[in-house]
Formats: C-alpha cells, sequence, structure tokens
C-alpha cells in the first residue's frame, strides 16, 4: 500500500484515538525502514515506503497540517513526528549522508508546518531547535542564529517560560558572536538582560557574563572586557584550562586598552596574579604584562612575540592605518619615557616611539588633553615637558628610602 493509500486509510477511521495510535504507528514504521537514516542495513527487505525521507515527511506532514485533519489530531502527529524523528535521527550516527538526510527532513518538516505557525508554534520551535543544533555542528552561525530568531517566544498564543527565553537568547548570542556580529548579539543580550535574576542557573549566569566579555572585547571596550573576563577567571564552576583562557583573554585586553589610571590599576591587579607566572602558556602575555607594569619601554622584538597570540578582531586596522596593538604600545611608552625624561624634542620621542614626528605631537597632545599625561608642549621649540606627578614623586621617594636602607645595611655589614 502507498504511503497516500496509508494516511487516506488512517483517516477514515471514526474513533480519534485509534487514528491517533496507527498514526504513530506508520510513523514509527517509515523511520525504522527508511534508507537514508540506515544506508548499512541489508535491502533483501525493501523498505514499504521506498521514496527519500524528506518527501515521505513532506507528505506526511502535508497530511498532518490539513484543515480537514482536526487542530487536536495535527497537533497530535506533528509532536509524534518531532518526538520520534529527533530520537531516530540521533540512533541514526554521524555519517554525512545521514546528516544531510536528517537536515532535509527537518527542513521539509519546518516548510509544511511554517504557514500555519500560529497554530504549531511548540513543534515549530523544537525543529527550529533541531536545525539550529545542525547549522551549529557545521559551522554555518549566520544560519543558526536566524534559525533560533525564528522561534516565537512573545507571540501571546502560548506561555513561554522565562527560562527558555534566557536560554535562546543567549544561544543566539553566542552564535552571532562566532560570526563577528557583535551589534546583532549585543541586541540579544540586552533582551536576556532582563530575564536575568536570583533564580537563574548558574550555568546560564556564566554564558551571559561570558558573552558580556566577548562583545565587549569586538566593541574595543578592552579594559571592561578585562575586568569581565578576569571575573570569569575566578569562577569555580567553570574548568581550569577554560578559566586559564579567560586570564590571558584578561592580559590581552588590559594591555590593549587605552592609557589611563583604570588601566593602571588593572594592569597592576593581573601583575600580582600569580596564576600567570604558574602557567607556561600564558608566558607572552605575562612578559608584556610586567614591562608595561613596571614602567618599561616595549622594544618590536617584544611586541612581535605577543602579537601572535591576538584574535583577528584585536588585529583589526583603525582609521589613521596603526593597529590597536600599536595605539596601546606608543601610549605606553609614551609614558615610560615621561618617567625617564623631563623634556624631549618631538624627533627624539618619534624614534623612540618608532613613529613619524606629526603622530608623535598629536598622540601626546591627545594624552594630555584626556589627562592621561602629565606635561606640556612647547611648539615653537617642537618639545615637550613631562611634569611629575604625585604618583612619581611617591614613587621616586618610596626608591630614595629602599636605597637609604640598603646603604644603612651595607655600612653596619661592613663594620662587623
Amino acid at each position: 500500500m502507498s504511503l497516500s493509500a496509508s494516511l487516506l486509510a488512517i483517516h477514515a477511521q471514526t474513533d480519534s484515538k485509534e487514528r491517533a495510535t496507527q498514526y504513530r504507528a506508520l510513523l514509527s514504521s517509515l523511520l525504522a525502514s527508511a534508507p537514508d537514516l540506515h544506508p548499512g542495513r541489508s535491502t533483501l527487505h525493501p523498505p514499504q515506503h521506498p521514496q527519500p525521507l524528506a518527501e515521505s515527511i513532506h507528505e506526511i506532514l502535508t497530511h498532518a497540517v490539513a484543515e480537514q485533519t482536526g487542530l487536536v489530531t495535527s497537533r497530535q502527529m506533528l509532536q509524534d513526528f518531532v518526538t520520534l524523528f529527533a530520537e531516530a535521527a540521533a540512533n541514526a550516527g554521524e555519517r554525512d549522508t545521514v546528516v544531510a538526510a536528517v537536515r532535509k527532513a527537518w527542513e521539509a518538516a519546518l516548510a509544511v508546518m511554517q504557514p500555519r505557525a500560529v497554530a504549531f508554534e511548540e513543534q515549530i520551535s523544537t525543529v527550529r531547535e533541531h536545525l539550529a543544533s545542525l547549522y551549529e555542528s557545521a559551522e554555518e552561525w549566520d544560519e543558526a542564529a536566524k534559525m533560533l530568531q525564528g522561534i516565537p517566544l512573545d507571540s501571546g498564543h502560548r506561555s513561554v517560560a522565562p527560562s527558555y527565553k534566557l536560554r535562546i537568547y543567549i544561544h543566539i548570542v553566542r552564535l552571532l558572536l562566532e560570526s563577528d556580529d557583535a551589534v546583532g548579539a549585543e541586541a540579544y543580550l540586552n533582551r536576556a538582560a532582563l530575564l536575568v535574576d536570583a533564580s537563574t542557573p548558574a550555568e546560564q549566569i556564566i554564558h551571559f557574563k561570558s558573552c558580556q566579555a566577548r562583545i565587549l572585547d569586538q566593541k574595543r571596550s578592552f579594559l571592561l572586557a578585562a575586568g569581565k573576563y578576569l571575573e570569569l577567571s575566578y569562577t569555580s564552576e567553570i574548568h581550569e584550562s577554560v578559566r586559564t583562557q579567560l586570564l590571558g583573554q584578561a592580559v590581552t585586553c588590559a594591555v590593549l586598552a587605552g592609557a589611563g589610571p583604570q588601566r593602571s590599576r588593572m594592569l597592576a591587579t593581573l601583575y600580582k596574579d600569580d596564576r600567570l607566572r604558574d602557567t607556561p602558556d600564558l608566558a607572552p602575555a605575562n612578559d608584556i604584562l610586567q614591562k608595561m607594569y613596571l614602567g618599561r619601554v616595549l622594544r618590536p622584538q617584544h611586541v612581535a612575540h605577543f602579537a601572535p597570540t591576538l584574535a583577528p578582531h584585536q588585529l583589526a586596522r583603525l582609521a589613521d592605518g596603526s593597529t590597536v596593538l600599536d595605539r596601546a604600545v606608543t601610549q605606553h611608552n609614551l609614558l615610560a619615557a615621561s618617567n625617564i625624561y623631563t623634556n624631549i624634542s618631538f624627533a627624539q620621542l618619534a624614534t623612540l616611539l618608532a613613529i613619524s614626528v606629526p603622530t608623535a605631537e598629536k598622540t601626546a597632545a591627545r594624552m594630555i588633553a584626556d589627562g592621561n599625561l602629565a606635561g606640556e608642549i612647547d611648539q615653537m621649540e617642537t618639545v615637550i615637558h613631562f611634569r611629575k606627578t604625585k604618583r612619581s614623586e611617591a614613587w621616586d621617594n618610596s626608591v630614595a628610602g629602599l636605597c637609604h636602607h640598603v646603604d644603612g645595611v651595607v655600612d653596619t655589614l661592613a663594620k662587623k
């Protein structure tokens, strides 16, 4: 008997419960014998309905969503299909031909159900989740995100739990971040933020904070991102290897952040973190962190050792043609020079910073205007005069005091 004839025979049944049972049995039989799901099975006993799986599912579901089938029966058929097919697909394995057949079948199912989306919201949502999972496995991030974005969460035709909404929103954010769409990810993160409360599971809180950090990172709000990464690196629920990566990201973002007091505090916090010295994988990041914290001038070889650890978006070009790393290194070296020199000509400063004279002057002027560098520019003499800050004076006094104590110890030892 053909599939069409089987469906018509079942539809002719007067008992609704018997119809539902027979529809489910037909689905089970179809999935159990489908060659697309069992490519290695013997062909001695050919399937009752030999047409491709996607076509069979399209025919069954077209019958299911038809007006004459009845809404109650239709919903039951679709729910049975979603449950049975998800189980069959999971048991079929991950061979390329099987995955392709499963993907086509889910797509066929969605195409049939979508025109009556209001009536079958729950079943459509489940199908979209399965398709999104397949797209994600194939690293088709945009398609996976679009599939989840199509799930009706605020339609008003069904009650959706806030925890389910939050899970979907965070999943969308993660997919959009994989496709480097920080703007779209932030929009969905803002929706998710309205659903986070004291009852939110710890795992979802971690995913939410991780997304926050990655969005700030991609938006080049490096100082805020460093704080988020550092906070996550202390979370005990996260695996130790992941916490190490988060700590490394915190250091990277702190290094790339613009000069200023807040960045200096972040560098100090990270410098005192013993985990950096105990992790060989973070040696390049720890090396440049130490030099920045101690106010040493960064040489090209130091930067070249650190640059390969950066992500593509952290190497993007700015409007002036330089990279974020170039800007951070230039600003740091300018601050380091202010601790060494009382004044310096722009030509000498440009040589020290390995940049052009106009760029050196412009960088110094911007840092002075922003309050990140204490000094004055004499454009007539093309010289910049650095002023000692209270912090520098306190540091000098501390060093002088330490030297005095060392001299005292040496004198005492000499007398003995």
